[in-house]
Formats: structure tokens, C-alpha cells, sequence
């Protein structure tokens, strides 16, 4: 049995690796052999969210960097151990960017598993995933998160099991060799399980919904889709809520994570921002079931600045998150992965509004979609009128924006016709099902 152990983090972070150690140690007890990938040695870039890996290149990202051989490792591995320090309820954003890279894995085509909608496998036999996380103290509402998102990972990977450990830091070594020869037996030797949908976490509102509060003057919006600027569901959602929200009087600061969450300069610049606003409104997509990688490494650097200085109240956050998949449901834990960065930042929460088959919108101003999304404008109403008199959404908006914008069976039809379309377009339509890192015959 072949085990491919990802460690993520930052250099020098003691905590987790003293935990890919254990981890290391445990399968390798159980007479596996292990490969060891340290992700800050390796260069990953961000998921680009351009589906080519689907469309183009089917199985094959473009890009030119470490990606697509990880991506080849973890299709033939056994089994894959994720190690990362737990962000906002989620993996680290190293973690997370080569887990965004994984998308040519699968397939782009609709199945449905316990009545919701996931992806089709693109190979038969992938490897099980565990995932090792570090978390700074006991947090019950981080914990359930993160494994609610593994679960969610596993399903749409196709992973025949999958299991989770979580370790309280600091830890003795002890207590930790013995916790991962526990996890490294739960993940190699229990048998496949049926895949099934767990339920989702729903973060609730920490601020009243039906009494003002200080009136927002200043507001930061981060737009988390890595998309060219003018293309995303996520900017036009986001460029439609400023609007409304600038009829009450908020100044907006826009920053989008393709341009400044991957460098050190581009960071302070989103963190001094959101430190100054009243109000902090995170406009993404939901990459593997939670939020994208440039979202996590903003969320880390906001987290860490508040560390530097806990003196300062943080900004009520709010969700505008959208994703493939036409059950707005899934879209719970990336909202529920905010709700816990407010409360990281010494902020409130005030809700998100989650939409389901984002795709639909396929970046085009609200204005000119037509009736599809007469009722997501009506929310959006809502929803700036609270936001600016410092009130968490209200449920009505909430409720009104997570409805269908079409049918389900037209939604899976529709899009799978699209990636069809796309990839004979792009002489691609044979390739589709390629499986170009299945190991060999024999």
C-alpha cells in the first residue's frame, strides 16, 4: 500500500510538524510506504476556475508548476493524508490550493447521491483520504466544520473512505503517536463505506435581525474568484450588492483575491481595509465544498493581524457565496467557514446569502439576466437595507436568494450539454473521459 503524505503550513510551524510525524510513523507501522510532499518546498498556483481541466485538456490543468504531477501522485496512490493547520474550520490555504487543483480528477458530468447533486467519477478506483489538522485550542464549531468539509471532499472525489483527525495544540507526544496509529488504522485497514450526503453545518446570525445597529459607513468587499475581472458570478453578485449599498451612503473598497491575496503587499492592503470598514462582505464561489485558496490566505492574514492587535472590534462579515452544484445547501459550510473568521477577527456574523447553479449567471449583470433572477434582486434590496442600518440579512433574503433559478433536471441537463458544447469547440469532445494519470496496466 502506497500512502502520499501532503504537509501544508508554513516553514517552521513546530505544531504540525511534529504531526506529519506521527501520522508518518503511524502508516508506516501498518506496513505502508509513504511519500512525503512538504507544499511550501513545491510551487502551486491557484485553481484559476477556467474548467479547462474539464474542457480543454480533459484530466489536465495548464498550468505549468507542480500541480499536475501531485495531481498524478494522488491518483495512484492508496491512500492520501492531508496535514494542514485548521483555517476558519477549513484546511490552510496550501492545502487548499493544491486540493482546488484537483478538479481534472473528476469528472465535469452530474451524478446524484443521496438525492444531491455531486460530480461523476472520471476514474474507477481513487485513493482514500485522510486528513491530520492542527487547531490552536478546543473548537467544537471548527472541528464539526472541518469535518463536515472532508466528508463533502470524499464524496465528490470519489474517495472510498476517508478519515479525520484533529489535535488540540499543544499536544504531548504520546497522546499524539497514539491518536494517529488510531487514525492511520481507521483510514488503511476499515472497509470502503457507501458514499452518502452528511448533513451541512448552518451558522446562525450573531447580530439582530430585527433592531439596528451602528450604520455602516465604510464596507470591504472581497471577490474570491480567481475568473478574469468581469467574468465571475461572484463579482456581478458583489458589484450588485455595492450598488444598492451605495444608495445608503457606504463607501466600498473592492479587492479581488486574484489580484491581491497572494502577495505580501496585496494582503496588508485587504487587511488594513477591512480593519478601517464597518463591514467586511466575502462575494465567492465554493471551490471543494468550501472556501477557494486565495479566500483562506486572506481569512489567515485578517486572522493574524487581529492576533498582532485584539484590541480593535473587528467588522460584521457577511456571505455572498454561489456554487456549480444547483442545491444552494452546499453552500452552507463555506458560509458557516466565515462565520468563524468573524468570530477569529473579534467581528459579528450577519449571515449569508447562499446560490445554488451560480453557473446560470455565468458572470452577467444582474440587470440584464432577465426574469431568472428577479427574486435574487429582491433579496439584494434586502439584504443592503440591513447590512447599511448594521442588521444581520434578514431570513426572508436569505431564503428568497437560495431559491432554484431553474429546475434541477433542466440545471444537470443544461450544464452537462455545456461542457459538451465547450469541449468539441475546443476539439476536446473525444477526450473528455481521458484518464491520463491512470497508473499502468500491470
Amino acid at each position: 500500500m502506497h500512502v502520499l503524505l501532503w504537509i501544508g503550513g508554513e516553514p517552521g510551524d513546530a505544531a504540525l510538524e511534529r504531526l506529519a510525524g506521527s501520522v508518518e510513523r503511524a502508516i508506516a507501522g501498518v506496513g505502508a510506504t509513504v511519500t512525503v510532499r512538504v507544499l511550501h518546498e513545491r510551487h502551486v498556483a491557484w485553481c484559476q476556475g477556467c474548467f479547462e481541466c474539464w474542457t480543454h485538456t480533459p484530466g489536465r490543468c495548464r498550468i505549468d508548476d507542480d500541480g499536475p504531477a501531485l495531481a498524478a501522485e494522488f491518483v495512484q496512490a492508496d491512500a492520501v493524508v492531508l496535514v494542514t493547520r485548521a483555517t476558519c474550520g477549513g484546511y490552510d490555504a496550501r492545502i487548499k490550493g493544491i486540493v482546488d487543483r484537483l478538479l481534472g480528477t473528476i469528472l465535469p458530468f452530474f451524478t446524484t447521491i443521496d438525492g444531491e447533486t455531486h460530480h461523476a467519477r472520471r476514474y474507477e478506483r481513487l485513493p482514500a483520504l485522510g486528513v491530520a489538522a492542527v487547531l490552536d485550542g478546543p473548537d467544537a464549531a471548527a472541528e464539526r466544520t472541518l469535518r463536515v468539509v472532508v466528508s463533502r471532499n470524499a464524496l465528490n472525489l470519489g474517495a472510498p473512505s476517508h478519515a479525520v483527525l484533529v489535535v488540540d495544540h499543544p499536544t504531548c507526544d504520546t497522546v499524539l503517536d497514539g491518536a494517529a496509529r488510531g487514525f492511520a488504522a481507521r483510514l488503511l485497514t476499515a472497509p470502503p463505506a457507501p458514499r452518502r450526503v452528511d448533513d451541512v453545518v448552518v451558522a446562525l446570525p450573531a447580530m439582530p435581525r430585527d433592531a439596528d445597529g451602528p450604520r455602516v459607513r465604510r464596507a470591504t468587499v472581497l471577490v474570491g474568484s480567481a475568473k478574469p475581472r468581469g467574468t465571475s458570478t461572484s463579482e456581478a453578485l458583489a458589484t450588485a450588492l455595492v450598488s444598492r449599498m451605495a444608495t445608503g451612503g457606504v463607501e466600498t473598497v473592492v479587492h479581488h483575491v486574484a489580484r491581491d491575496a497572494h502577495g505580501a503587499a496585496g494582503l496588508a492592503r485587504i487587511v488594513a481595509d477591512v480593519r478601517t470598514s464597518e463591514l467586511l462582505v466575502v462575494a465567492s464561489p465554493v471551490y471543494f465544498d468550501a472556501l477557494p485558496a486565495l479566500v483562506v490566505q486572506a481569512a489567515a492574514a485578517l486572522e493574524a493581524a487581529h492576533r498582532a492587535d485584539p484590541s480593535r472590534a473587528g467588522p460584521a462579515v457577511a456571505g455572498l457565496l454561489n456554487c456549480g452544484f444547483p442545491e444552494a445547501r452546499q453552500a452552507a459550510p463555506a458560509a458557516t467557514m466565515l462565520a468563524l473568521l468573524a468570530r477569529r477577527i473579534g467581528g459579528r456574523w450577519a449571515g449569508a446569502l447562499t446560490l445554488g447553479g451560480g453557473g446560470a449567471i455565468d458572470g452577467r449583470a444582474l440587470e440584464t439576466v432577465g426574469g431568472m433572477v428577479t427574486h435574487l434582486r429582491i433579496a439584494l434590496d434586502d439584504a443592503a437595507d440591513a447590512l447599511v442600518a448594521g442588521r444581520a440579512l434578514p431570513a426572508r433574503a436569505v431564503e428568497a436568494f437560495a431559491k432554484p433559478l431553474m429546475p434541477r433536471l433542466l440545471y444537470v441537463l443544461g450544464g452537462d450539454a455545456g461542457w459538451l458544447w465547450t469541449a468539441a469547440h475546443h476539439g476536446a469532445l473525444r477526450a473528455l473521459r481521458d484518464r491520463p494519470y491512470a497508473p499502468a496496466p500491470g
